[in-house]
């Protein structure tokens, strides 16, 4: 499967490069340049709820079907969220989750839906601009997703 990683941001995209592990399947792109033609773009439930539907969910990522002939993907993948349990007449996360990185779970639960779903032949793009993750000074989060991915390039 092959994974986009896309900014428009150069520096946002050399830090991520320098994070993540170096793999044939993984290709960073700026979209100030040029865009990439891929079967589904992951983007935070943020943005794509309202859009594209679906709903928050804490288990599994969401493939929802792009109907809307606006320019992006046949298919839109939404991260979950980490589970969560009541506790206390509050929501907290659920206690075998609490070391795990947010977005550890949401890129490796969506690839891993993804390829589920669509196989080793498919193509999907990592918008970080969608999944509020274009940050250039934030290394906390590339370093998680790198973690992510390459647990999922090893499965």
């Amino acid at each position: 499967m092959k994974i986009y990683v896309t900014s428009r941001q150069q520096s946002t995209l050399d830090l991520w490069s320098s994070l993540l592990p170096a793999s044939t399947e993984i290709e960073f792109v700026n979209e100030g340049d040029r865009t990439v033609q891929v079967d589904a773009l992951v983007m935070s439930g943020v943005w794509a709820f309202d859009r594209y539907g679906g709903r928050p969910n804490r288990e599994s990522a969401q493939i929802l079907s792009n109907t809307r002939g606006d320019g992006l993907p046949e298919w839109i993948v939404i991260p979950p969220f980490r589970p969560v349990v009541e506790r206390g007449g509050s929501f907290v996360v659920r206690e075998d989750f609490e070391e795990v990185s947010p977005a550890y779970f949401a890129v490796l639960e969506s690839l891993r839906a993804f390829k589920n779903e669509f196989g080793d032949s498919s193509s999907v793009a990592l918008d970080l601009p969608m999944l509020g993750m274009d940050d250039p000074h934030d290394e906390s989060t590339p370093a998680s997703v790198a973690r992510a991915i390459e647990a999922f390039l090893n499965e």
